[in-house]
């Protein structure tokens, strides 16, 4: 509820009843009252006359609504007061005030100067993420087992369609509390799942809001620390994982521009780290040590979904949509919904018949989460251009075919690795020291326990093999 909306109760409830409300108020009601008196029993008196006419009981009345008026407001107040104390304060927010220098250049400079680069001490301190954002194994109406047993009658799934996308929230977890205006403050829900579109086939909206948040982050930390370099660590995932960044170029700075060299380098280590959690769920680490993940590594839409979320970060740090949380969080609802919109969403009913097309093919309906067998192709490309998988056409139910025609033409997403001809990898790095479970399966035994993203093509050709060898030769392709 929003403080305008509450205010506008207030005062709603602090109007005097209407004539047809008092009367509730009279003990005996007759038809006519102007010519029929309004009596009262007293006990142990005989009865009396009290009132004789509807302009003498106007005057004793709205004491006793104003009480209740009044009582109604207290109560009012009472509940906006533990609204307001149950949702969370904003998690940042960056001074936005120009200066004196501001003004100067503002009005004596050059136009294309009136709007300077942000100074390090106006960057947002955004706090790391911590909390899983639970979603989505690949496939529909999916069926589950802990440990041996299955259980009976519980099925996810997992399809959605844009209109069922819920507000974003940073860093969401399965039960968040809200700082945002306009939710309860006590539950806030996404609402994520698998999205079929046109031209980027199934999305998975917790992993693009997964890595718009994690870009955004990188992104602050790096450019408070573009001059100096920063070491930045993370929890582990299948190691202790730390990005290590040098100082950059003054001359690129100048040249290219500090925004625009903070966020190429913050998309690409944040595509790299995304690229590490499919490394890692696919040799065995899970966020529980009870529910594997590896049916969810590298998954049909995995990629696609991780760098359509760099992706929009990048336009979001253009603008500076990441000032604030409040700010961040309504942008990020804005980007979404229009970046799918572009890439043609399907309706609920047909994105179950595109996922349902695959099965036997890229899924396995027989199979139970979280059995390794439920994904039987995966996406494992992580070229300088992400492609998406698109339901084959040989496959293709009618009703897509209707939407998306025979050939829609698949949106593919580039992820560049340098600026102005100069590496990336110069000035960022992703380091991972593997723990003991990895360290012991190949290829890391060759490689040694501590990685970085130039070892990770070396890597996923083990993966790759792995894959052939356990689901055939075509299970790393599409069609």
């Amino acid at each position: 509820m929003t403080l305008a909306m509450s205010s506008s109760l207030l005062r709603g409830w602090a109007r005097p009843p209407s004539r047809a409300g008092l009367a509730g108020y009279s003990s005996v009601t007759h038809p006519n009252t102007a010519a029929n008196p309004v009596v009262r029993e007293r006990p142990g008196a005989e009865r009396e006359l009290i009132m004789s006419n509807e302009k003498a009981r106007r005057r004793t009345l709205p004491g006793a609504a104003t009480r209740c008026g009044s009582a109604i407001r207290l109560i009012l107040a009472a509940l906006l007061v533990l609204a307001m104390a149950c949702a969370k304060p904003p998690r940042w927010t960056s001074p936005d005030r120009p200066s004196p220098a501001d003004a100067a250049v503002l009005l004596e400079g050059e136009e294309s100067r009136t709007v300077r680069e942000p100074f390090p001490a106006e960057v947002p301190t955004v706090p790391i993420r911590k909390k899983l954002r639970p979603c989505c194994a690949f496939g529909t109406d999916l069926r589950v087992r802990v440990g041996a047993v299955p259980i009976p009658g519980f099925r996810i799934g997992n399809i959605m369609e844009l209109d069922e996308v819920g507000p974003h929230i940073y860093d969401s977890g399965a039960l968040t509390r809200s700082s945002q205006v306009g939710t309860s403050g006590f539950r806030h829900r996404e609402n994520n799942g698998l999205l079929y579109t046109c031209r980027g086939g199934f999305i998975d909206t917790a992993h693009v809001r997964d890595y718009i948040d994690w870009t955004l982050y990188l992104g602050t930390e790096l450019a408070r620390n573009l001059n100096t370099g920063v070491t930045i660590e993370f929890p582990d995932e299948g190691g202790q994982r730390r990005i290590v960044a040098q100082p950059v170029d003054q001359d690129i700075i100048d040249r290219y521009g500090p925004t625009r060299v903070t966020l190429r380098l913050a998309q690409w280590i944040g595509f790299q780290l995304s690229v590490w959690h499919e490394i890692a769920t696919w040799f065995g680490w899970s966020w529980s040590k009870t529910f594997p993940e590896t049916a969810s590594a590298f998954s049909p839409e995995d990629l696609y979904s991780n760098i359509l979320g760099v992706k929009i970060l990048g336009a979001l740090g253009h603008r500076r949509s990441g000032r604030t949380e409040h700010l961040y969080n309504s942008s990020v609802d804005t980007w979404l919904e229009l970046v799918l919109e572009y890439l043609g969403p399907v309706p609920k009913s047909v994105g179950v018949e595109a996922m349902r097309s695959v099965d036997e093919h890229w899924w396995d309906s027989s199979r139970r989460l979280p059995d390794k067998e439920l994904t039987l192709r995966r996406h494992l490309d992580i070229d300088d251009k992400i492609a998406p998988w698109l339901v084959p056409a040989a496959l293709a139910p009618e009703s897509l075919r209707e939407i998306c025609g025979d050939d829609p033409k698949p949106v593919a997403i580039a992820s560049p690795d340098s600026v102005l001809g100069v590496k990336l990898s110069n000035w960022v790095n992703l380091w991972i020291d593997v723990d003991d479970n990895l360290a012991a399966q190949v290829p890391f035994s060759e490689i040694g326990r501590r990685v970085s993203q130039a070892d990770f093509p070396r890597i996923i050709e083990a993966i790759r093999e792995q894959n052939r060898e356990e689901f055939g030769s075509a299970a790393d392709q599409p069609n």
